[in-house]
């Protein structure tokens, strides 16, 4: 890892259009909009199926996602940027990962909307939107694509990481869809909700550190 290098630019705008097509994707869930019931009907009618195979990996995969799994995985990733003497970047990671998931939980229960009435494939409880799954591995692996490009000089190698980051939460997401606790729109819901979240975070990071 190299030192890090000044921020090329802030990341309130994206935050801005990330948190407006958020607001507009919860207002139409919440309103039960035809909008919302097509576009569920139609990803469920892709990615729904009884291969074998496919549930072992859905099954097992999505654990990946559940919440004692990703608060451990951020309080390492806190620790190490410690003692790399890193304290900004682990202040953005905790708080970051704090925001996203409390915000998370308040609006679950507004929005109060029941998960998919048909068997799951694994235990699910609470409510169904916005999926907790994805606004945590998407916030949790926004941050280290965050990281990666802010603290690893080798281009080859802070491409392939992203690219591997950005693959875990749309799998988990996926795994969330097939064992049929979640609509499609829950997925994109958290997902959208995570990256506010880690634009938010970064611009408040690059406004009191990356600047200076």
């Amino acid at each position: 890892m190299s030192n890090t290098t000044h921020a090329k630019r802030d990341t309130i705008v994206p935050a801005t259009i990330f948190l407006a097509l958020y607001t507009i994707w919860a207002i139409l869930v919440s309103s039960g909009n035809q909008i919302i019931h097509k576009f569920d009907q139609a990803v469920i009618g892709i990615i729904c199926n009884t291969n074998p195979a496919n549930i072992k990996f859905a099954t097992t995969f999505t654990n990946l996602g559940n919440t004692s799994v990703i608060v451990l995985e951020t309080i390492i990733l806190f620790i190490i940027l410690v003692i790399f003497k890193k304290y900004a970047y682990a202040f953005f990671t905790a708080g970051t990962m704090i925001a996203a998931n409390g915000y998370n939980w308040v609006i679950k229960h507004a929005i109060a909307r029941h998960r998919p009435y048909v068997h799951h494939l694994v235990a699910a409880h609470g409510y169904s939107f916005p999926s907790g799954h994805s606004v945590g591995s998407a916030t949790l692996f926004g941050i280290l694509i965050v990281l990666t490009i802010l603290m690893v000089k080798n281009r080859a190698g802070k491409t392939i990481l992203c690219i591997i980051w950005a693959c875990f939460p749309l799998l988990i997401g996926y795994t969330r869809i097939f064992t049929h606790v979640h609509y499609p729109s829950d997925v994109l819901g958290g997902f959208l909700e995570g990256i506010t979240f880690v634009l938010i975070g970064y611009s408040i990071l690059y406004h009191y550190y990356l600047k200076e």
